[in-house]
């Protein structure tokens, strides 16, 4: 769930990409994101192996009806011809989904979708008065074949972007649960510590909603912050009208609402 009172705010381009993406979003913390590996480094090509560790932690204090988001987000200096421009950055990056221009807020937007059994892949492009580009790539798929298929995707993204394109990415699986917020978060924090060290670094609460980041030792490359290199955050929300709790995974911190 998005709280406009709370702590964390939106990075520079999660934030300009908000306007155009409807319910798409990058949590971040109070610090700058900052990956603390580059492109063709662990923090790319390690996708699979880090989403699949999110899906067991979703299966071990949730249902098994998990949902899984991959999101790709970058900028970059662009010139030429607007349709050259694109026709550019799909090749490069292999995305396939035919572009709609649409006019969203008074600017020039490209849009795309693609859907098939599993996932739902949902693209989006536009080009500021500075000339530099933004995209934002949102990858959706439900249960285990739609978590496997959106994962493999996104590392064939990531492993494909030139470095140009300032790629980066974060991922998130959702569950849902009929326990307590209190409940849900001992549940799901004990299974963080089973795995092995997970350090707090960041933290919000309410009465109905529990968010922290963590360091690990055990879910690789992350975000740096003030107190330490986020690459795990937990948030758990509690709709007492529906009797049931979301409890959200995301690495290096949550992609979508929670």
């Amino acid at each position: 769930m998005m709280h406009a009172v709370r702590r964390s705010v939106i990075a520079t381009v999660g934030l300009v990409l908000l306007a155009f993406c409807g319910a798409i979003a990058i949590i971040g913390s109070s610090d700058q994101w900052q990956w603390t590996g580059g492109n063709g480094t662990d923090a790319n090509i390690d996708l699979v192996k880090r989403v699949n560790m999110l899906w067991v932690l979703a299966e071990l204090v949730g249902s098994k009806k998990a949902r899984t988001t991959v999101l790709i987000q970058g900028n970059y200096a662009a010139g030429g011809n607007l349709e050259k421009k694109i026709e550019q950055w799909q090749k490069d990056t292999g995305i396939t989904v035919q572009l709609i221009q649409k006019q969203e807020q008074g600017k020039n937007v490209y849009r795309g979708k693609f859907v098939s059994d599993s996932i739902e892949e949902a693209v989006l492009w536009f080009q500021e008065d500075d000339g530099r580009a933004y995209y934002t790539i949102s990858i959706q798929g439900s249960a285990r074949t739609g978590m496997t298929q959106a994962a493999a995707e996104g590392e064939r993204i990531m492993k494909r972007v030139p470095a140009r394109y300032g790629a980066e990415w974060t991922a998130t699986v959702q569950t849902i649960t009929s326990h307590s917020l209190k409940d849900s978060f001992e549940r799901a924090e004990r299974a963080l510590q089973e795995w092995g060290k997970a350090e707090p670094l960041d933290r919000y609460e309410d009465e109905r909603t529990i968010s922290i980041s963590y360091q690990t030792d055990y879910m690789g490359a992350g975000v740096q912050m003030k107190q330490g290199t986020a690459n795990l955050q937990l948030a758990i929300h509690e709709n007492r009208d529906k009797g049931e709790t979301r409890i959200s995974f995301g690495t290096p911190l949550i992609a979508g609402e929670y």
